[in-house]
């Protein structure tokens, strides 16, 4: 399938530094280094001027993808909207997902990006309760 523009900006935004970390990890993981990052309330500049910043720098045709911390937190009410036709704003942001979205060879569609959530979401477990499958023959 053909873009009008097969340029994709990552954002990466939350509350205090969450964001910051966030997009050294991705790149440390050999990531893109070019994200776009918003470290709401660390500052004065209030949100909303750099949520308008970083977007007035995008055509309308490229793709833009947006990670924030929280799901109806300030920072992603901020970008609610933007969110159309190329913009895909996801809440709950990790390094897996992240990493997988970013590398994505393919142009973004909603359905795999649900996928790729419903895939992140499998990967979380608590430890302590975690049975792994141990092949008997493996020991």
């Amino acid at each position: 399938m053909k873009r009008e523009s097969d340029v994709r900006h990552i954002i990466l935004a939350s509350h205090h530094r969450f964001a910051a970390g966030l997009a050294d990890t991705i790149e440390f993981l050999g990531g893109p280094t070019d994200m776009d990052v918003i470290c709401a309330y660390v500052d004065e500049t209030p949100l909303e001027d750099q949520v308008a910043e970083v977007f007035a720098k995008f055509d309308p045709a490229d793709e833009v993808l947006v990670f924030t911390d929280i799901l109806q937190g300030s920072v992603n009410q901020r970008f609610a909207p933007y969110v159309g036709e190329h913009v895909f704003l996801i809440a709950g942001a990790n390094v897996a997902l992240t990493l997988e979205l970013a590398l994505a060879a393919e142009p973004l569609t909603c359905e795999g990006i649900e996928a790729a959530l419903q895939l992140a979401r499998q990967s979380m477990c608590l430890i302590n309760t975690f049975q792994a499958d141990v092949d008997d023959e493996d020991e």
